[in-house]
């Protein structure tokens, strides 16, 4: 394998999700990591001969989880600038068969220079080993359709090749782009209070040691046979799994795990609540959270019934756990972008179903309306809603004159 990105997420996701593989017999694969950017992990890497430590913590079936595991699936890293002559090489080798890439969203745009250097390691493969068995480009980064996309940029890039026809059908031919979902809760290197005690249970230093979730999961589109023939790591289906359509997970993850996020920042801000944990056991606010998001969005998806039930139980279990320090303010980062995103399209789904506009998601938007001091025309079709637009600017009045604790014991 080869992985562009040298972050935490792959560490915890993909490295993690190799490495339980290779253990179980199913691969026998090894990953080079390519440090695409002056900031990245790959010294420390190579330092550590690709070894790092991941530590899972957090809650399952309601009862407390800490664990450790020693991750070996990384072989080396190289850094691109001064090392691309062997990201080239590796390539072109006939045993290379998939590509990972997590390059920020901000990376994964056609002029950030990631997508010609992709192109650049593809055309390295087509010029040096043009019948060599099939790639797969899997991105993980978190933008729809992340697969065709990167297929498209490279694409673009590939026309200005001295052969851009007979590359571009080998693109065609040889090269399999597939979307991916990853859902991780991945915080990195612990904070500095806890590092010595846990370097003392484990008997060694570690400048990679990684903290995630023990939730982990990963989606990736494209042939169930022809992915699992190259690249068999979905042993089991609660952690990854492989369809020729992953809608279905990516809706259930954006409707209810990142749209409750996004409807929750806003209002626990306003009631002076630090972070996700804090608010789930918060009286009023997780309260307010599950009736939200059991009796308004869920109702709102097409997903069914029980397995989304299912899901946002667990998220809700994520949401608590004790060692993570989610922070609102984080969560709040292109806010504006997100409600029209998670939210929108679920407050009006539910008010066509029901005929009734959803006050819970009614308050979340006014708390976000107050919070970030924008106008209701920025909810785009919701404000088009009279009875949502009624309720929102009651719930507006009454986070005025009696705070968002206050206004919550209405609710």
């Amino acid at each position: 394998m080869l992985q562009f990105g040298t972050g935490m997420l792959l560490r915890a996701l993909c490295a993690a999700s190799v490495d339980a593989a290779n253990r179980a017999g199913a691969f026998r694969g090894r990953i080079v990591v390519v440090q695409s950017t002056p900031q990245g992990n790959a010294r420390a890497i190579n330092a550590q001969g690709g070894l790092f430590t991941l530590v899972e913590r957090g809650l399952q079936n309601g009862v407390p989880v800490e664990r450790t595991r020693l991750i070996g699936s990384i072989s080396r890293a190289l850094i691109a600038d001064t090392e691309w002559d062997a990201v080239r090489e590796i390539a072109a080798r006939p045993d290379l068969q998939v590509i990972v890439s997590n390059v920020t969203e901000a990376g994964f745009r056609l002029e950030s220079g990631f997508p010609a250097r992709l192109t650049d390691v593809l055309r390295a493969r087509f010029e040096r080993l043009p019948g060599g068995p099939p790639v797969f480009v899997i991105p993980t980064e978190l933008v729809p359709d992340n697969g065709p996309r990167l297929a498209a940029m490279v694409n673009d890039v590939a026309q200005g090749d001295s052969r851009s026809t007979a590359f571009r059908a080998w693109l065609a031919d040889r090269v399999r782009f597939c979307s991916s979902l990853v859902d991780r809760i991945t915080t990195g290197a612990p904070p500095a209070d806890q590092r010595p005690a846990l370097e003392a249970t484990l008997g060694y230093t570690d400048a990679l040691l990684t903290v995630a979730e023990p939730y982990s999961f990963w989606a990736i589109e494209g042939d169930p046979h022809q992915l699992r023939t190259a690249f068999p790591v979905d042993l089991t289906p609660e952690s990854v799994v492989f369809a020729p359509d992953i809608g279905f997970y990516e809706e259930r993850k954006l409707r209810l795990l990142n749209a409750t996020h996004t409807a929750m920042a806003p209002l626990a801000l306003l009631a002076g609540v630090r972070t996700v944990r804090e608010a789930v056991e918060h009286p009023r606010l997780g309260a307010f959270l599950r009736r939200m998001l059991f009796d308004e969005i869920i109702p709102a998806t097409d997903l069914p019934a029980g397995a989304a039930e299912q899901f946002a139980q667990s998220v809700v279990e994520r949401f608590r756990n004790p060692w993570l320090d989610h922070e609102w303010r984080v969560i709040l980062t292109n806010q504006e972008t997100k409600m029209r995103i998670r939210l929108v399209p679920l407050i009006v789904a539910f008010a066509q179903r029901r005929g009734r506009a959803p006050e819970g998601l009614a308050l979340a938007c006014a708390a976000h309306l107050a919070h970030l001091q924008v106008p209701v025309e920025s909810l785009a079709e919701a404000s088009r809603l009279p009875d949502f637009v009624a309720a929102t600017t009651r719930w507006m009045r009454l986070l005025e004159r009696e705070g968002a604790v206050g206004a919550l014991s209405h609710d």
